[in-house]
This record gives structure tokens, C-alpha cells and sequence, in this order.
């Protein structure tokens, strides 16, 4: 087995865009961009105890790769903002990341403030445990 990296966890969790040219995918791409720092930070370890486990964790409930691959392989989705919430959501039963993004109205929260709202997610990835 392989040690999770970004390109490995990048490869794995591929994004699914809207049509080109339009604004939904205008914002799509800007918050992956970011999500994409983010995991820079994650491998750099600048991150604390958030590592690229906790984020595969969180979508499938494993933080390594089966030796035959996910029987669903892991996607990552997009979602208009609500509210102000940039937290992301997953549904592990399917795999899924879902990354809300910004809308004509309501702008991405500065990097630090997503990039927390990341750690926090990605931290109490597992359920029950309390």
C-alpha cells in the first residue's frame, strides 16, 4: 500500500465542474483553488493534527486507499453557498465532498477563515465518538 499524498488524494477526489463559462463554474473553480492550498498545507504539516487522512477520512470514512480501490470512487462536488456556511459536508456512503462556493451576493470568507472552517470539518470526521 501506498502513503496517502496529495497528487494520490487530488487523483482520488476529482471534481465534478459546471459547464465551462459559466458563473457557477467561475466559483467552483475559485473555492477548489483554495481547497487546494489547503491540502498543500495539510502535506507541508502546517495544518496541527489535520492531516490528508483526516480529509479522506471525512468523504469515506477510511483514511487509506482499499488495495482494489473504492468500490465508489470518491468525488468532490459543488454547492451554492447558504448563510454564509462554508463548511463543507460529505456523504461517506457515496463518497462525496461537497465544497460550498461563493454566488454573486456572497463571497468566499478570507483564507484563513476557510481554511479554519476546513480544520473544523475535517477534525470531527468520526462518528459517534464523542
Amino acid at each position: 500500500m501506498y502513503p496517502l499524498s496529495m497528487k494520490r488524494l487530488t487523483n482520488m477526489l476529482r471534481p465534478k465542474f459546471s459547464e465551462e463559462g459559466s458563473n457557477a463554474n467561475r466559483f467552483e473553480k475559485e473555492v477548489y483553488q483554495m481547497f487546494i492550498k489547503y491540502l498543500r498545507e495539510l502535506s507541508a504539516g502546517r495544518r496541527g493534527s489535520i492531516t490528508l487522512g483526516s480529509v479522506l477520512i471525512f468523504v469515506t470514512s477510511t483514511d487509506e486507499e482499499p488495495a482494489l480501490g473504492f468500490k465508489l470512487p470518491p468525488t468532490l462536488v459543488f454547492e451554492e453557498v447558504e448563510e454564509k456556511k462554508f463548511l463543507p459536508k460529505s456523504s461517506t456512503c457515496i463518497n462525496q465532498l461537497t465544497l460550498p462556493r461563493a454566488n454573486e451576493t456572497e463571497p468566499l470568507p478570507s483564507q484563513e477563515l476557510l481554511f479554519n472552517l476546513y480544520d473544523y470539518a475535517f477534525a470531527n470526521a468520526h462518528y459517534g465518538l464523542a
